[in-house]
């Protein structure tokens, strides 16, 4: 789904971090101990109760499909009325639109009634059964620093995968009534639900902004309280979002579920609970393709060896900077292109930290997540929105030909040098009568075959030439990312350039930038339960859990015929 951004007067603001000093004295060490174990408490009691609410949420929130695209929406009764923006309503055409519901079930949902100013409207599908649903709660007078969270569908998005939960805490309303929370969004959240702690519905997803932080969702409360309109099917206050205006900050005050500082918090706490962690995390220089590049990595043995994200780690000219600030020399002892891991060998006698592979941890959907620094603090907290599944791959196989435009067929006008075609040995003039058994008689066959391949995958191209039918394999390449556009608000972070394809991983909502690939992911008791892998989107980062990590390393070794 194409989240509607639109240039727009820019909201400056200045975030203000109050810090409380307590200088000497008994009292006040006391007062700040309380603090701190108040926190503590808190944040542990916000994540049992995202842990309890987390899977009836996942199951009331929709898909609309969209072509190839998606937006997201939310069920809000048993007989199927469904809550989205008004703009993934102008998206579907305004009449009807396909939803795929959690269980895979598909449904052709009725429009409904929108506000497009405000930006919801609704949806009727017409349900063979009770549904899960979540009821509308309340947006008003919400406390700053409440904890909410956002479910969505955000791009790169398949059929399969269920929504994708993050966490965020309530920051304020705009004079036009768009509540601003820290949980992160991009396009194809679109009309995806916010909810409180209790599990009600309390905004619609809308907007972004450049700010991680600044994301917009129309008030729950405006629904309510144009009900009757948006169920007869009218069209009111239509004219244009109203996106621009300034932010009125959220009043403070005490709730179960607010946490002063928000995500910062998290991070104060988890630092408390990473143990030594962060000592096995090392930084690593190498030359990759002539460019000097720097990543991190682990070490999850004391004889000095590391595992890290492989495509940013060159095979000479490699080197570590330890925790205790040391650079030794490493050298690669083996690679998995799959999982994108490599295994280094410290060349070095130093007593080192390692982790051990073979503590593996339970993992949830919900649960509180840091990202440990090689700098010895937590680099990002958030929380685990999708379990370990295999992470298709976005990229979709590239044959690099181009057709012969002044023909209305499948003749071979041009064949890129160097690409998949061309060391093939496909040759201008061919016509593709076939590919990998599927008939093409027009373009748009083999764009859709093409639709359904990926990199490296080999295939058989049927062509034919001088009036005789020959059978070629190829070899399909990946093809170049196109620049993104500079107005595209979402596309301003840079993912990892390997960033899917991995057979196991999960999902978290941290932040990471490329180059903290290879740190460890813990829980809020310190246990280690992965390993970054990719910064994906700017919504989604990936870690490989530390079971699947272990048995690459194991396969690494053994073919390196090294006993750890």
């Amino acid at each position: 789904m194409k989240l509607l951004l639109q240039k727009r007067n820019s909201i400056l603001m200045v975030n203000c971090l109050v810090f409380l000093l307590f200088f000497g004295g008994s009292c006040n060490t006391i007062k700040a101990q309380s603090t701190t174990y108040n926190d503590e408490k808190r944040v542990e009691e916000i994540q049992q109760q995202v842990l309890k609410i987390y899977d009836k949420l996942l199951k009331s929130t929709v898909r609309v499909e969209l072509g190839e695209a998606a937006g997201s929406a939310v069920l809000i009764s048993e007989d199927g009325y469904i809550l989205t923006a008004a703009h993934v309503i102008d998206a579907v055409g305004g009449k009807e639109g396909q939803v795929r519901l959690y269980d895979g079930s598909v449904y052709m949902a009725t429009c409904l009634g929108k506000d497009g100013v405000a930006d919801y409207g609704l949806m009727k599908i017409e349900p063979t059964e009770k549904l899960v649903y979540a009821e509308l709660g309340v947006a008003s007078n919400l406390p700053k620093d409440e904890a909410c969270l956002m479910f969505g569908h955000p791009s790169p998005s398949d059929k399969e995968r269920p929504a994708i939960g993050r966490i965020g805490f309530y920051e304020g309303i705009t004079d036009s009534d768009y509540l601003r929370t820290s949980c992160i969004m991009m396009p194809g959240d679109s009309g995806g639900p916010m909810f409180d702690l209790n599990g009600k519905v309390i905004g619609v997803n809308c907007y972004i902004t450049r700010g991680m932080d600044e994301n917009y969702y129309a008030s729950v409360d405006n629904v309510k309280k144009n009900w009757d309109k948006l169920v007869s099917g009218e069209l009111f206050d239509y004219s244009k979002p109203a996106y621009s205006g300034s932010i009125v900050e959220a009043v403070e005050k005490e709730s179960p579920f607010v946490l002063k500082e928000g995500k910062d918090t998290f991070v104060k706490i988890l630092s408390k609970k990473k143990n030594k962690t962060h000592e096995t995390i090392v930084t690593i220089e190498s030359l990759v393709e002539g460019d000097s590049i720097k990543t991190q990595g682990t070490i999850f043995d004391k004889k000095g060896y590391i595992v890290a994200k492989s495509s940013q780690i060159g095979n000479t000219q490699v080197y570590c900077t330890l925790n205790n600030g040391n650079k030794v020399q490493a050298y690669p002892v083996g690679r998995d292109k799959v999982n994108d891991l490599v295994v280094l060998k410290l060349e070095t006698k130093e007593n080192l930290s390692s982790i051990n592979l073979g503590l593996n941890k339970e993992i949830k959907t919900g649960q509180v997540l840091g990202t440990v620094s090689s700098q010895g603090d937590i680099a990002w907290s958030g929380i685990l929105g999708l379990g370990v599944r295999k992470i298709k791959t976005k990229d979709k196989g590239y044959l690099g030909i181009e057709f012969n435009k002044e023909q209305d067929s499948v003749i071979i006008g041009n064949v890129i040098e160097g690409a998949a075609a061309n060391r093939a040995g496909l040759l201008v003039g061919d016509k593709i009568i076939q590919f990998n058994l599927m008939p093409i008689n027009a373009r748009r066959d083999l764009f859709k075959a093409l639709s359904k391949t990926e990199p490296d995958q080999k295939v058989i191209v049927k062509v034919l030439r001088n009036k005789i039918e020959k059978d070629i394999e190829v070899i399909l390449d990946k093809r170049k990312d196109k620049k993104t556009r500079s107005n595209y608000v979402a596309g301003n972070v840079k993912p990892s350039k390997i960033k899917d394809g991995f057979p196991k991983a999960f999902t978290h909502d941290m932040p990471l930038q490329p180059h903290e690939c290879g740190t460890l992911v813990i829980n809020l008791q310190g246990e280690v339960l992965g390993i970054n892998i990719a910064r994906r989107s700017r919504t989604c980062s990936l870690a490989i859990p530390l079971g699947h990590v272990e048995k690459v390393v194991e396969t690494i070794l053994k073919k390196a015929k090294i006993n750890s």
